[in-house]
């Protein structure tokens, strides 16, 4: 199969992926959160084995760590979609605040609009997130997921045109 086709058969594929996110975003959370605690598990293994060959005690915490998240997870995966919406909201108002600091630092440069623009953005959507934890937190991360797909979809599909269209 031509390169050019595989971009736009998995940019196909992407796009139906978030299709399907955005029409059952609860279904598609719960999938992302067993995804994280799969790999948060490998990872976790991997550092222990790693502790065992001598990498040290916190390379062993971090292992532990690992496999409780991923375990934790797996488990209670409604639970989790909630813990990861949580941890995305605090992510978004900590980038939100250092983009402010950043803007402060770069107020008289051409880069303080923006950077104020987007700190305050992220935070705000931050703050959205934790505000309204429990209502949001069952569609958020799927929501988010569907939108990603489209558009890298959208943004292979095109690319394998472009390049479909050059002989490759």
């Amino acid at each position: 199969m031509p390169l050019s086709r595989s971009f736009i058969f998995i940019g196909v594929l992407m796009i139906v992926g978030g299709a399907l996110a955005l029409w059952n975003p609860l279904v598609a959370a719960i999938a992302v959160t067993q995804l994280v605690g799969f790999f948060l598990l490998l990872s976790g293994a991997a550092q222990l084995w790693f502790a065992s060959k001598g990498a040290g005690a916190l390379v062993a915490i971090a292992g532990l760590l690992g496999l409780v998240a991923g375990v934790y997870l797996i488990a209670d995966p409604l639970e989790g979609v909630v813990s990861l919406t949580l941890v995305v909201g605090l992510v978004f108002i900590i980038v939100g605040l250092i983009r402010l600091v950043l803007a402060w630092g770069m107020r008289m440069t051409q880069m303080f609009w923006l950077l104020l623009f987007a700190g305050a953005a992220s935070t705000f959507i931050g703050v959205v997130i934790l505000g309204d934890l429990g209502g949001i937190a069952t569609v958020f991360l799927g929501v988010v997921l569907g939108i990603e797909l489209l558009i890298d979809g959208v943004g292979l599909v095109a690319f394998g045109i472009a390049t479909r269209h050059r002989g490759n």
